[in-house]
């Protein structure tokens, strides 16, 4: 794959958004890529292995005990709504049928944790080992220092697609200093890139809804899980992540942290890149730290040089277009792509002509190298 053409060009600092569409198309030739959330049952009911199959009908089962369904469930809807009867739960015993949910939340967040281990990794001999993302690689191998990567994907294809050790370590590149830098994992990534004391990181990788390669203390701090890809019978492990339902604690460190940088990074880049996020209605912090950077940068007249939006639906790429308007100004240049393949290549859509149609501008937007203004109204006999 050569290397991006596109991705030099935009104006620095630049900030790159991975959504779960972005794992799922990186790793698209697989024999099972990672799923998006309405995809999540259908895989992990496809999953062999290690106790999986059995955990995954568990899980089916209350779902469909649930919504006499299963197809068309998506995980965060179901990860909601255990959620919140566990909760009732707690303070108001059932006397009647109980359902467990603490225990059906214990299933699920194995379960995710599974889905995502053996649909980014494949079983070896030596054990499971990551599948690279090329088109991944191809992207992260044109970023510059200063620049960022914010994602809300617990896997690690973006950790496993770095091809070397010259921006980006895992010891202080994520935003903090986390410790087991020279255990399992993280020695063995600093080991395949021929790197054991790499300089300091220049790039920030920030993971706001945590990681697979995250374990955490008892006081909530984090360290780097010396193997993230253990799948075994019987055996459950413990991750640092920010589950899919509606209480996200983000108000807790690290997370605290995270957070905060990424509104600053937001804030202060020139080029903005989102490949693979839909902006589900049902983040909702997701969707308040956008609304707020837009709303500050709107404010101040710090607009965007650069806008990518990568996404295989047109509805998804408007959508996102659409919220980050009043921050693009009258000159931002926006390009829009259909997979991550495309936009590694530089294989740019056709301008839309719904990009900025509410409200109507009166000045030109350049798109391209080209303005596109609106046309000459005309007269009778013409």
């Amino acid at each position: 794959m050569t290397q991006n053409q596109g991705l030099p060009q935009l104006t620095g600092p630049r900030l790159v958004l991975f959504g779960a569409g972005a794992s799922r198309g990186g790793l698209a030739t697989g024999v099972m890529p990672p799923p998006v959330d309405g995809e999540f049952f259908a895989v992990a009911n496809q999953l062999a292995g290690h106790g999986t199959p059995a955990l995954a009908k568990r899980v089916l089962r209350t779902v469909w005990d649930l919504y006499g369904r299963v197809e068309g469930v998506g995980l965060e809807e179901y990860y909601r709504d255990v959620e919140t009867r566990a909760a009732i739960g707690r303070i108001a015993k059932s006397v009647g049928k109980p359902k467990e949910w603490s225990r059906r939340k214990k299933d699920l967040e194995e379960l995710i944790r599974r889905v995502y281990v053996q649909t980014t990794t494949k079983e070896t001999a030596a054990g499971r080992e990551a599948l690279g993302s090329p088109a991944h690689r191809n992207i992260l191998d044109s970023l510059r220092p200063g620049d960022t990567i914010l994602t809300f994907n617990y896997d690690l294809v973006i950790e496993e697609s770095f091809s070397s050790a010259s921006l980006w370590n895992p010891r202080d590149g994520y935003g903090t200093h986390l410790p087991g830098i020279t255990k399992g994992w993280s020695r063995k990534w600093l080991q395949q890139r021929k790197d054991t004391k790499p300089p300091k990181s220049t790039l920030l990788l920030l993971k706001l809804h945590g990681s697979l390669g995250w374990a955490p203390y008892q006081n909530g701090a984090i360290k780097l899980k010396p193997r993230p890809y253990y799948v075994r019978k019987g055996r459950p492990e413990s991750v640092s992540v920010l589950p899919p339902g509606w209480n996200k604690r983000i108000d807790l460190n690290p997370y605290k942290v995270f957070w905060r940088q990424a509104r600053l990074r937001l804030q202060k880049c020139k080029a903005l890149l989102i490949v693979g996020y839909s902006l589900p209605d049902t983040d909702l912090l997701a969707k308040a730290l956008f609304a707020e950077v837009v709303r500050l940068r709107a404010g101040a007249k710090d607009y965007l040089a650069d806008l990518v939006v990568v996404d295989p639906a047109r509805s998804v790429r408007e959508r996102l277009l659409k919220l980050f308007t009043p921050a693009l100004g009258p000159f931002c240049k926006i390009r829009q792509y259909e997979t991550i393949q495309d936009f590694s290549l530089d294989g740019a859509l056709p301008p839309s002509p719904l990009w900025h149609t509410e409200p109507p501008r009166k000045r030109p937007i350049k798109i391209e190298g080209r303005s596109r203004r609106r046309p000459r109204r005309q007269t009778a006999g013409h």
